[in-house]
């Protein structure tokens, strides 16, 4: 995973936060601390952490409160009781947000030092831009050399309403969005039938409204375990629940995954060449992101 650790320097609370991260979480014991130091080794440093627990029964609560003790910037809230519905404390935590922009982030995802920095360049330089994403190393049941085969091509990762109908090409954890535009969609549908495509969802709607932008830079590490909520769900019952939910046939008629790995060979020289290639220089050397 990425290499962490604590800062040197607390940073007092700031009074109105440029970013607000969202960050719901539930039994995270294992991972919570990397997650939550990788938002303290932020570049950036106008920034709050709001913590909603959705009443974890291990000790997630005391982890998560020696943080806050020890940085006032980073909030915790416990919801009053279980939702199971990940849109619950996402929406908990983004009614609690005092930034601009929200930042989502799951409680066992990294960051690396830049991702906040790099994106609030693109969104402070262009207002037109409602929301943006990079792409985050993907580690699959710990083993880091599944990513290679997740890196995106920067041009598929375009996310205009038609792609998305084809594809979810956002990782959640790597998403900024204007609060104003979040709060305008009303948050994430916290109907049960969309559980788990909650933020596909969303997606889609900014997309129907507003311009959503790619970095083609690696920003940090996601986990896929076979144990995560995606992967317990029926996914094609989910895609069904979006088309019930927007009025359309095309969610859960998505191409096959045949096709789509043979999409994916085709592009895999750029998304290398993009992401692991030239978006590492760009950081390296302070060059501004290239967005798409």
């Amino acid at each position: 995973m990425t290499s962490l650790r604590l800062p040197t320097k607390i940073m007092k609370p700031i009074s109105r936060p440029l970013v607000s991260v969202v960050i719901p979480t539930y039994n995270m014991e294992q991972h919570i601390s990397e997650t939550l130091i990788s938002v303290q080794s932020q570049t950036l440093e106008s920034w709050e952490a709001i913590v909603v627990d959705d009443c974890s029964t291990d000790s997630t609560p005391r982890i998560v409160n020696e943080f806050v003790e020890q940085d006032p910037r980073i909030r915790y809230f416990r919801l009053s009781k279980n939702s199971n519905l990940p849109a619950v404390p996402r929406n908990y935590g983004i009614r609690q947000s005092q930034g601009k922009y929200v930042a989502l982030l799951d409680h066992d995802d990294l960051w690396s030092p830049q991702k906040l920095q790099r994106q609030v360049q693109v969104l402070d330089a262009d207002e037109t831009i409602a929301m943006i994403h990079s792409h985050l190393w993907v580690v699959r049941n710990g083993r880091r050399l599944w990513g290679l085969l997740y890196l995106p091509s920067p041009r598929k990762s375009i996310a205009t309403e038609s792609k998305l109908k084809k594809s979810n090409v956002i990782q959640c954890s790597s998403v900024a969005i204007r609060k104003d535009v979040i709060n305008g969609l009303g948050g994430f549908d916290e109907s049960l039938e969309l559980r788990a495509v909650e933020d596909y969802h969303l997606w889609f709607r900014v997309s129907q409204h507003h311009r959503i932008a790619f970095i083609s830079e690696i920003h940090g590490a996601c986990r896929h375990d076979s144990t995560g909520t995606s992967a317990r769900e029926n996914m094609q019952v989910r895609l069904q629940g979006i088309d019930r939910a927007v009025g359309t046939v095309s969610f859960a008629s998505q191409q096959s995954l045949l096709r789509k790995a043979g999409e994916k060979a085709l592009r895999f020289p750029s998304a290398l060449f993009y992401l692991a290639i030239e978006g590492r220089y760009r950081q390296w050397f302070g060059a501004p992101p290239r967005s798409w």
